[in-house]
């Protein structure tokens, strides 16, 4: 078939002689049914102009269909460098309004020098600009925020005017002296951010949490602050390799530090749960960076749930740390109770030891009956109920809220503090039975000279003379 042949194609695929009209278009014929050319009724649906409704349409290539371009001033664009068609995009021919200008120039567009190619173009919406929200650097979110720990106000109820108020107050000005301050957070805050930023520069996967008792509201000013590396764990690598692995890494990068910078001193502890010992002398700070340990940055969450549930966890808190630490007993290095172990066991026992309890099981948030013990009454009661707990039988358990039997056979054989989350002991370091047995007796002395005296010196050791 002859490439200028008028034939008509539809599109039921049969070809189709028919009245048509001849348009000379560059070097090809162009065709048109008269009934088109003649203005009849548009499809519906608005459909391509001229076309006949129950009309099939004629097949054409692209370049040569002629495209109806809109005079209404709408959200769009048009990419082009000719004046002619901006003025018409931008609606600014007047001769569109009376539908004859605007077909003539479509008329003559194929037959200009500039239409050689007998192509068109096309329009395109208009790309618009997309206002994303500058995102907040992570290291600045937490020195950036303001710290809601340090308690600087006195409660209204501390006091109720009995016996207990001058333990009372006594135990609360201790808290308040020795509560970790806003600036000792900031501090924090800074190395962290610190090592964070220099850590990711070279192991961009790396991951640094804070976790412990510095985001948990129960540190004291001398804690120290408690990390959590974590790294995407291998199959074929076991966990306690795989940490030492990296802690290596991250000590011999560590090492490199320039010393007039921050002057870092690293010591790797390959314990059961290697721990990398970081200590800044300029600021008085140390680190405990763990890998993988992902159990306590849980625990983190559930702690400073509890701290926020009632006024006195916290000062209880703070003190069971300091008396521990006045009788040599909050030290798991030295076969004692750690700090995050004392922590649970006064949580355990605002849950069970108390009449109505202080603190619910982490399950239930319904309301519960107001405990109005005072602060003086709590710690002297918390002293008695782990000088008579049956740690031969049972385990200090904050999940269940309540003393939970010991499972058989016993993998702890003298004090179990159940973890809340993968249910191991945290006083596994308590395997001496001697140091087991001066921890329960300085329990039992501490409580029977303060429910003698009522003052905060006589559950202290008693001075040298």
């Amino acid at each position: 078939m002859n490439e200028g042949a008028p034939v008509m194609y539809h599109a039921n695929g049969e070809f189709s002689p028919g009245p048509m009209y001849m348009m000379p278009g560059g070097d090809r014929q162009r065709q048109y049914q008269m009934d088109t050319l003649s203005g009849g009724e548009r499809s519906r649906g608005g459909g391509s102009p001229g076309r006949l409704q129950g009309a099939t349409r004629r097949w054409q290539q692209r370049r040569d269909r002629q495209h109806t371009y809109r005079t209404d001033n709408r959200a769009f664009g048009y990419d082009s460098d000719d004046s002619s068609l901006s003025s018409n995009a931008s609606g600014s021919n007047k001769s569109a309004d009376k539908g004859e200008g605007t077909s003539r120039e479509r008329n003559n567009a194929g037959t200009g020098p500039a239409q050689q190619g007998n192509y068109s173009r096309e329009w395109r919406p208009r790309r618009r600009e997309q206002h994303t929200r500058q995102r907040r650097v992570l290291p600045d979110r937490y020195p950036n925020s303001s710290y809601s720990f340090q308690v600087k106000f006195t409660p209204d109820d501390l006091l109720n005017g009995s016996k207990w108020d001058t333990l009372s107050q006594e135990i609360w000005d201790k808290f308040v002296k020795s509560q970790q301050t806003e600036e000792t957070f900031r501090r924090k805050m800074n190395l962290w951010k610190y090592l964070y930023v220099n850590i990711r520069n070279i192991f961009p996967r790396y991951g640094l949490y804070v976790v412990g008792s510095t985001m948990s509201g129960f540190a004291l000013d001398s804690s120290d602050m408690d990390l959590c590396l974590y790294v995407r764990p291998l199959d074929h690598l076991e966990p306690r390799a795989h940490a030492l692995l990296h802690l290596n890494y991250i000590l011999t990068y560590i090492k490199s530090f320039d010393p007039a910078d921050f002057g870092l001193e690293a010591e790797l502890i390959q314990a059961k749960v290697p721990i990398l010992k970081l200590r800044d002398p300029r600021n008085g700070l140390q680190v405990d960076l763990n890998c993988n340990n992902l159990v306590g940055i849980k625990n983190t969450t559930l702690l400073n749930n509890f701290s926020k549930m009632d006024w006195r966890v916290r000062p209880l808190v703070a003190l069971a740390k300091l008396w521990a630490r006045a009788h040599d007993i909050n030290d798991a290095r030295r076969r004692t109770l750690s700090s995050y172990s004392l922590t649970l066991m006064v949580i355990h026992f605002l849950q069970c030891g108390t009449s109505p309890p202080v603190l619910p099981p982490p399950q239930l948030a319904r309301a519960r009956p107001h405990n109005r013990c005072t602060l003086a009454e709590l710690f002297l009661n918390m002293l008695r109920y782990y000088a008579d707990f049956p740690y031969a039988t049972m385990a200090v358990s904050v999940r269940a809220g309540s003393r939970v039997p010991l499972p058989r056979p016993r993998p702890w054989k003298l004090l179990c503090v159940e973890e809340p989350f993968d249910l191991s002991n945290t006083a596994r370091s308590v395997y001496d039975p001697e140091t087991f047995e001066k921890i329960v007796a300085t329990f039992r002395s501490s409580y029977q000279r303060l429910a003698a005296g009522l003052r905060l010196a006589d559950a202290w050791p008693a001075p040298d003379r």
